[in-house]
């Protein structure tokens, strides 16, 4: 009688093993966090964007995507219109993913934070990552400009 409780128990945790697994996974598949970011288009004036990055992995806490919806909602307000042009880019990047092994190696990446290229002449150029992420949106603005907008302004100075 107890052989029969422990096959049981041990079938039931392995039934409750892969219900779990198969729901990340099928919650990962309609996220569309996985795979290479899509490409990056030129912009207007026909150098790359200055691009803001958020590296994340699989397994995502409440703050991890907090942090990535703030970011996200940030580079779109403040950069509506370089946005639209082009100048700017946002994009999440799974850095668990090995299609994104590149990005990972060229920053350095090994925590889950935001980067800020400076694609204008292809990858390769300027950066600054952001340690210290602000929690409110506000200081995150602040904090996002400081680094995009004289990244911008280099485009525009004249050479």
């Amino acid at each position: 009688m107890n052989d029969k409780k422990r096959v049981i128990a041990v079938i039931a945790l392995f039934s409750f093993m892969a219900a779990g697994i198969a729901a990340s996974v099928l919650r990962e598949k309609e996220s569309g966090v996985s795979g290479r970011p899509e490409p990056l288009p030129p912009a207007v004036d026909g150098k790359g964007p200055v691009v803001v990055y958020y590296f994340h992995g699989y397994q995502r806490c409440q703050g991890c995507l907090r942090t990535e919806k703030m970011l996200r909602e940030v580079t779109a307000e403040a950069f509506a219109e370089e946005m639209k042009n082009g100048q700017v880019a946002f994009r999440a990047v799974n850095v668990e993913d090995l299609a994104n092994v590149e990005l990972v190696e060229r920053f350095s990446v090994t925590a889950r934070h935001p980067v800020i290229a400076d694609e204008a002449d292809g990858p390769g150029g300027p950066w600054q990552e952001i340690k210290d992420v602000p929690g409110d949106k506000a200081r995150l603005r602040q904090v996002v400009e400081a680094v995009v907008r004289p990244m911008l302004a280099k485009r525009r100075a004249p050479k």
